[in-house]
């Protein structure tokens, strides 16, 4: 009896330990989330990433840009609203087309952002008639923009959102808690009753981990990528705006995917990163096709013009265009929006 009485202490300390444990986990992932936890490790205190000064955390978004900053040896500014530029009013001014740009790091831009530019052709051509934000923010996914355009950025009221995702929709997985975005947001699934955070944070950190190894899933899918694109042509009807899709230019060679989105986890050895370019580039098509909306084709388009001579080291980066890029990209643009406004200007007047 004394020897079983024993064991069953022990299997009583034990169990209660696991518990405790449990319990402590629990506490502590509700006061520190594992998104922030995972933000500092991947931009922020204990990253080394160079792009982190840029970035802050966000306890929906997991980060976003750092908002009221200025760097003046890089020339960027971030206003209030966490828009790359100056201050802007949430009141839209008289008789101005406010065009909203949402994207990635390619839209945020370096010295001289695609944004910037465009202003710069538009005030040349239609001098007054146009004010163009810039809501690119380094790292973002479509579900990202979608959700903070749902969030924070749908009181601006602009009358045109452009488009220009997809680099970070087709990387593996990194940032876990765009499913639950989706699912919410897209897919009208209910949140679930019971929530434990310890479970998120063990869940998400294997996805962190396998991430680095190219062997999480991809961030957002193709169908789920196709969803998020048509969700915006949904809001458009219904807040007033009208969505300018583009498609993603690139400076691969052929179906060489360099070497360092391997190491970095961003695709998995084998993965054709060209190959998942022309999809997501293909979906966007195909979603303004059906929804008939307007598309600027940047890939076909440098695919014509000169295509990797519009990178600066496409053998190193074939996502980030040069001057040049940005240049020709900021002009297409300029031709479409100057289109859809004399369309617009054309059936105002027949009415």
């Amino acid at each position: 009896m004394p020897a079983r009485a024993g064991w069953a202490a022990r299997l009583a300390l034990v169990a209660l330990g696991t518990g405790l444990g449990l319990v402590a986990g629990e506490a502590f992932f509700r006061l520190v989330p594992f998104e922030r936890v995972k933000y500092e490790v991947r931009y922020g205190h204990f990253s080394g990433n160079v792009v982190g000064r840029f970035l802050e955390y966000d306890p929906v978004l997991t980060f976003r840009n750092r908002r009221g900053a200025s760097f003046p040896d890089t020339g960027v500014r971030i206003n209030s609203l966490g828009l790359r530029g100056p201050e802007v009013a949430v009141a839209k001014p008289p008789g101005v087309r406010r065009v909203l740009c949402l994207g990635d790091s390619c839209t945020f831009g370096a010295a001289h952002p695609y944004p910037e530019i465009l202003q710069q052709i538009l005030d040349a051509r239609a001098p007054g008639r146009f004010e163009v934000l810039n809501g690119g923010v380094i790292g973002y996914t479509s579900l990202h923009g979608l959700e903070w355009f749902e969030r924070e950025l749908s009181p601006l009221r602009p009358d045109v959102v452009t488009l220009y995702f997809g680099w970070n929709d087709m990387w593996r997985e990194k940032d876990s808690a765009v499913r639950a975005w989706f699912k919410r947001r897209v897919a009208g699934e209910a949140a679930p009753r019971l929530r434990s955070y310890l479970w998120e944070a063990a869940s998400r950190g294997l996805t962190y981990v396998e991430s680095s190894f190219g062997r999480s899933s991809l961030q957002v899918p193709p169908e789920q990528y196709r969803a998020v694109l048509a969700r915006f042509a949904r809001l458009g009807r219904e807040r007033g705006f009208e969505p300018v899709y583009l498609t993603a230019p690139s400076g691969f060679d052929g179906d060489r995917t360099p070497q360092w989105l391997v190491r970095q986890g961003f695709v998995a050895r084998g993965d054709s990163a060209a190959q998942l370019r022309r999809t997501y580039n293909r979906i966007v098509v195909e979603v303004t096709e059906r929804e008939r909306l307007p598309l600027v084709d940047g890939a076909a388009d440098f695919e014509r013009s000169g295509g990797r001579a519009l990178f600066g080291d496409p053998d190193y980066d074939p996502i980030h265009p040069n001057d040049a890029g940005y240049r020709r990209i900021a002009a297409a643009l300029a031709d479409r929006l100057l289109e859809l406004e004399s369309a617009a200007g054309a059936a105002s007047a027949r009415r």
